[in-house]
């Protein structure tokens, strides 16, 4: 029974149950930070529901940030949270209603961010890497002439 359990197959068998662990974490994490995410959004979505002028809206325009203006002039809708959207009441009544950005879309700004700053600084890279060849092109070009003039 022991002859069976080598060295090599001991060592494959740990490394997939120490595989198997990790990939569990990291759907246990994500399953519970999707549930976290799921709940502040439907309790973003009760507090503005009681605070609409009336009970059954459809959203017209998505949430968006106040201008500095009306947040100047003390708005009530931007008061609240400084982002608003457009709701259409049931009985065709079209206002504005206080609102807030959900962690969803938060994360998703921020990962976005993130991919255009490392495009950005791949591109640098990529510049300043063509750009160091080149120079050292010319470099070696002006050495090999002084070597071939015999300076």
């Amino acid at each position: 029974m022991f002859e069976f359990f080598t060295k090599k197959r001991m060592l494959v068998l740990f490394g997939l149950v120490l595989f198997l662990c990790f990939v569990y974490i990291i759907l246990q994490s994500h399953f519970a930070y999707t549930r976290q995410l799921l709940q502040q959004e439907s309790a973003i979505r009760a507090k503005a529901k009681k605070a609409a002028s009336c009970d059954n809206y459809s959203v017209i325009e998505r949430c968006q940030r106040c201008p500095k203006k009306e947040l100047r002039e003390l708005v009530k809708v931007c008061m609240e949270t400084g982002f608003k959207q457009k709701i259409q009441c049931s009985d065709g009544k079209v206002e504005w209603n206080w609102c807030d950005i959900s962690p969803a879309s938060e994360e998703s700004d921020f990962w976005r961010f993130q991919l255009i700053m490392l495009v950005i600084g791949l591109a640098s890279y990529a510049l300043v890497y063509l750009r160091q060849q080149k120079l050292d092109k010319i470099l070696m070009d002006k050495i090999h002439k002084q070597i071939a003039a015999g300076v």
